[in-house]
């Protein structure tokens, strides 16, 4: 059985084949374009027509029976009564917000009154915020469709106007107890439901029209999955959608999700609850992980020393500086995306792979902040399941395990939510009848265990890392 997996993701557009027996057989990629995809804001119609065309790319000609469709988390785009686009797709990267933001944090009670109905606290993250920022700037909203830019790529292809209870957990308008759209989400940005499509999960597919079939080169008919998240997907692919799993994902933005039977909303608000594919999720996500990296490297250094080299160095020094990771501004724990990261506690003895190790820590404890609330609401996880960009790293790799403290499983799937997506649609096409059971890529999977003695260390440097970090809260 062969099945189309296409993914519009923040900065490219992506294409899979993917064969029941034997795994990818082909896959298609191509960053987007600087002319329709800046600071935030990406082409509609552009990003759906590039993806359309990696699609064509791997499966024109082929036997395909089923396309699923893969999306960024959060996104909103500007469309007409007909779903033509009159303006931008506004990611969660788009910044403009960001004082808007600030001020609804500001008021408790309504910061409140939203993380409890929804699970998103007021941040730029959330389409509901672009909204009410554009509609505060002059945007008239009246007469408009509001898809995301999965549920628009999912209307190109079959005519209909659906989106799924994961993307739109994400936009911040979904209540996430009643799994509806939340009337006092609504009514905050003024838009009506039936602007933001209707509900449905993977099992409400439709079929491809003969549009759709043109643009792909497939036979028109075979069912499509709306639309679900990329990191909603990813659980799938790491054997992570059964309910005490959690992944741990250090890319260029970092992520842990544990898939749970309810919504978790502790008091704090430090993390984040939302529906996934088939179960609920909740975990918290990093804004600075291998960006951080990137740009130690690269501005930092002056591109002075490879990757190989800093990652040379001594593993654990006596007296290592502490890194706070919120060059990108701050999502979870603290919600804040006007804060700033850096250096403290150097001293002249601390060479540049000091440094870089207490950058490889300060973005694990970001992270292991997070975990904590977890452990503090739902306790341990059953098994947590790790991909990304840190695998490339044996010493960060094992870093990890020694500051979380458990056995960690390594996933070495670059294309997780892609393949999640695949899982989808052999779902759709009769194939595969359980999604929680797909394991393919998990199989073998090395594991980590943590040093008793690192662990400890690190322990330490975490306490000095979490007063450093409360000591600028209000900064």
């Amino acid at each position: 059985m062969l099945v189309l997996a296409l993914e519009s993701s923040t900065s490219s557009a992506k294409a899979l084949l993917y064969d029941s027996e034997r795994g990818v057989v082909a896959m298609e990629s191509s960053p987007y374009d600087p002319s329709f995809s800046k600071d935030g804001a990406t082409g509609t119609e552009e990003v759906f027509r590039r993806t359309m065309e990696m699609g064509r790319r791997v499966a024109a000609g082929k036997d395909v029976e089923a396309v699923a469709l893969s999306s960024v988390w959060h996104s909103v785009a500007l469309c007409d009564e007909h779903m033509r686009p009159v303006g931008s797709t506004y990611l969660w990267n788009y910044l403009a917000p960001s004082d808007h933001c600030r001020r609804v944090r500001a008021d408790v009670s309504l910061a409140g009154e939203l993380y409890k109905r929804t699970g998103c606290m007021p941040h730029v993250t959330y389409p509901r915020h672009a909204l009410k920022y554009l509609v505060e700037n002059g945007l008239n909203l009246e007469g408009k469709l509001l898809p995301s830019q999965g549920g628009y790529n999912f209307f190109r292809l079959t005519g209909e106007f659906l989106e799924t209870l994961n993307i739109m957990n994400g936009s911040g308008f979904l209540n996430v107890h009643t799994l509806q759209y939340d009337d006092f989400a609504t009514d905050y940005v003024g838009v009506k439901p039936a602007q933001l499509g209707r509900l449905g999960t993977y099992k409400d597919t439709a079929p491809l029209s003969e549009e759709g079939a043109k643009l792909l080169g497939v036979s028109s008919g075979i069912p499509v999955v709306p639309s679900h998240a990329d990191g909603a997907l990813n659980q799938i692919a790491s054997c992570a959608a059964v309910v005490g799993r959690m992944t741990l994902s250090v890319g260029t933005s970092g992520a842990i999700r544990l898939t749970t039977a309810r919504p978790v909303l502790p008091e704090g608000r430090q993390i984040w609850s939302y529906f996934g594919v088939a179960d609920f999720m909740s975990g918290a996500a990093i804004s600075g992980a291998c960006n951080c990296i990137d740009w130690f490297r690269d501005t930092f250094m002056g591109g002075r020393m490879s990757f190989a080299e800093l990652d040379a160095g001594e593993e654990l020094t006596n007296d290592m500086p502490v890194f706070l990771p919120f060059l990108f501004g701050e999502r979870n724990p603290g919600w804040r995306d006007d804060r700033r990261g850096g250096f403290e506690y150097i001293r002249p003895s601390h060479t540049a792979r000091d440094m870089y190790r207490a950058l490889q820590a300060g973005i694990l404890f970001n992270l292991f902040q997070c975990y904590e609330v977890l452990l503090r609401e739902v306790g341990e996880p059953k098994e947590i399941y790790a991909s990304g960009g840190i695998l490339n790293s044996r010493l960060w790799t094992q870093m990890m395990a020694d500051i979380f403290g458990t056995r960690i499983r390594c996933v070495k799937n670059l294309n997780a939510s892609s393949v999640g997506a695949a899982v989808l649609a052999m779902h759709a096409a009769g194939g595969f009848p359980d999604i929680r059971a797909f394991s393919r890529d998990i199989e073998g999977a090395a594991e980590i265990a943590p040093r008793p003695d690192y662990r400890k260390k690190y322990a330490e440097y975490y306490r000095r890392y979490v007063e450093l970090y409360d000591l600028t809260a209000r900064w």
